[in-house]
Formats: C-alpha cells, structure tokens, sequence
C-alpha cells in the first residue's frame, strides 16, 4: 500500500495548473522531483528543454544541504522555501513544492518587478492549493543481482 492515498505529481498530469501560472510576465514553469526529473511544464517547453531546467533547478535545491554547515545547524534545520535569481532581464524562481519536489518558474523582468512579485505571489497560492499532489514518490534503488 502506498503512503500516499491519492494522486502526487509523479502520478498525475499537472501541466494544466502550472500554464495557469502564464502570462503576465511568466514564460515557462517546471514542476521537478528532488532528484532532477521533469514532472510536469508548462506548454511550449519541449520535453529537452524541461528535462535540463528540472536537472539544473534540483542541483541548486541541493544547496541547501552544503549550506547548514555555514548556518552552523543540520541540513533538516535549512529547509528551502524559495530562492530568487536576478537574470537582469529574467528572474528564475525556484521553490519547495511538496515532499521530494520542486517549481521552476521563469519570469520576464528583474527581481523588484512587479511581473515577479505577481509570479512569487501566484506560485505560492498554486503551492498551498495543490497541497501534497505536488509530492513525487520516494523511488526505489534497483535490486542489486
């Protein structure tokens, strides 16, 4: 029986919710596992494309790990909620999503924008709506033969 009664994003088809997140600034989002796989994205990003930004978004994820020992604390203590990163241009949002994933999020504009404050505002209601459906699965290691 699995410790999840219902759908989690690495079940269920949440594309619709994230090109929801479009428009007003917003030109693409990922949803991405912890470990670096493609979700879900928004329309019009092409299966290459998403499967890069997911391996890239997971590994600066990752950092919160290399930081704690700088916060002087343990990883569990350095739980990231979001970060943002000013492209000038373009501001990439990334946040916790749920157990075991996270969201992409790219934005036109630089980080005081209000194309960003409305995207950081949005994602995060997309967020608490969505609940645990954002959470992937623990995947199993191969049995060694």
């Amino acid at each position: 029986m699995s410790e999840y009664p219902h759908a989690t994003a690495d079940t269920a088809d949440l594309r619709p919710q994230l090109n929801a997140l479009l428009g007003e600034g917003v030109v693409s989002a990922v949803l991405f596992s912890t470990d670096g796989l493609a979700l879900a994205a928004t329309d019009g990003l092409g299966r290459d494309e998403a499967e890069r930004s997911c391996a890239a978004f997971a590994g600066v994820a990752s950092l919160q790990d290399t930081f704690a020992d700088c916060c002087r604390t343990t990883p569990d203590d350095l739980l990231m909620r979001y970060q943002i990163m000013d492209f000038t241009r373009y501001t990439v949002l990334l946040l916790a999503a749920g157990r075991n994933s996270g969201l992409g999020v790219a934005v036109e504009g630089d980080s005081i924008s209000q194309n960003v404050q409305l995207a950081l505002s949005k994602s995060l209601k997309l967020i608490k709506a969505l609940g645990p459906f954002l959470a992937a699965r623990d995947r199993q290691a191969p049995a060694r033969a």
